[in-house]
């Protein structure tokens, strides 16, 4: 959760309480010592009440109104564990306002998402309030294993409340690069809400690794539905979000990669189809996003798959009127002309690859130096 600025004497306060006394250790937290309060009907409305606001409070990032809301509602009842676990968050952004952070704030955060934890071991509130801690703290695999144990313990738990608790989970695995572990929770979660744009590019991500490495006998065959999966997932998320171009490229690439595993099971039909399909996508794009270099670019690749080198070449030159210095299309072009084109216009082509400017992977320098060997060759 991003951090937001808090009042002045709000900081004045958190600091002093920092300076108050040795810090606190999270895990010696117990609820032992908490007291148990008989509340009347109106209090206990009055507590509810609270409890749902700071919820709702602190999912806006509202974090002056959720620490405001959960101390009225654990005044009442010191055992409210959404309040608590609130709470927990709340004095994380707090402890954040300084450079370092303030440790001794942190660990009294991470002490009430304890305590919530222990007060209410079935809420999926109070069970992602407990990994979201961990995973802005640093331990995402910690975050991880939280997330997936609070599932566990919430399997009774209404759908819609479990859903912010799966997105999560799956959220941590896949930043952790645990795509086999992140796609079931992913999956699980856009069954609840199937309109989260996101949980869908990373379900698609998720399947196009795995499809990258065909593991036993089967492997290739399994791949290539993995990739076509893939690509009706990614699909799927620019269909929700048809702004996002990455979304739309990578359905396309996740057919190449199926056409690719199609050729390699010799399935002439199959290949043939996810190239085509391909090809339709990014002519799309092109016309979606004008000022786009990268869908012509991908057009021009699937030409060259097909054998097409005059509609690779249009593609590629498409592609650099959009961007003069679209690296993948300058080389491309460059290793078509080195075929039956002017030595000068290779040489040209490689000249303005050298000369363009550091875009995301780069020119390696293996590559570089391979490029700069071509050109000293004599009649370059």
């Amino acid at each position: 959760m991003r951090r937001t600025p808090r009042t002045i004497p709000c900081i004045a306060l958190a600091l002093a309480a920092a300076c108050a006394g040795v810090s606190v250790r999270p895990e010696a937290a117990a609820i032992d010592d908490l007291p148990v309060v008989a509340l009347d009907p109106a209090a206990t409305a009055r507590r509810d009440r609270l409890v749902a606001s700071c919820v709702q409070s602190v999912m806006l990032r509202r974090y002056g109104d959720a620490e405001r809301e959960a101390l009225a509602a654990l005044a009442l009842d010191p055992r409210a564990a959404r309040a608590r676990a609130a709470l927990g968050l709340v004095q994380l952004q707090q402890a954040r306002l300084q450079e370092p952070p303030d440790l001794f704030l942190q660990n009294r955060g991470e002490r009430e998402t304890v305590l919530a934890e222990q007060l209410a071991p079935e809420d999926p509130f109070v069970g992602r309030m407990r990994a979201s801690f961990l995973a802005e703290v640093g331990h995402l695999s910690a975050a991880a294993a939280a997330a997936e144990a609070a599932l566990a313990r919430c399997a009774a738990a209404p759908p819609d409340e479990r859903a912010a608790l799966l997105g999560a989970a799956g959220t941590y695995r896949y930043e952790l690069g645990e795509s086999r572990t992140a796609l079931p929770l992913l999956q699980s979660y856009v069954g609840i809400r199937p309109d989260e744009a996101t949980a869908h590019f990373r379900i698609g991500s998720c399947l196009l690794r795995l499809a990258a490495v065909p593991l036993g006998p089967d492997g290739e065959r399994d791949a290539q539905r993995q990739a076509e999966t893939a690509a009706h997932a990614f699909a799927r998320c620019f269909e929700l979000a048809p702004g996002d171009e990455d979304a739309g490229l990578a359905a396309g690439a996740a057919l190449l990669r199926a056409a690719e595993l199609a050729a390699a099971r010799r399935d002439a039909t199959a290949c043939d189809g996810h190239r085509d399909a391909a090809a339709r996508q990014f002519e799309r794009l092109a016309g979606l996003f004008p000022g786009s270099a990268e869908a012509p670019f991908r057009r021009g690749v699937v030409a060259e798959l097909r054998g097409d080198a005059a509609a690779a070449r249009a593609a590629y030159e498409q592609a650099l009127q959009r961007d003069a210095a679209h690296l993948g299309s300058l080389l491309n072009l460059a290793a078509l002309a080195d075929r039956d084109g002017p030595r000068e216009q290779v040489a040209d082509l490689l000249r303005r690859a050298l000369a363009a400017p550091a875009r995301g992977d780069g020119l390696s320098p293996a590559q570089r130096r391979r490029i700069e060997t071509r050109l000293a060759e004599p009649g370059r």
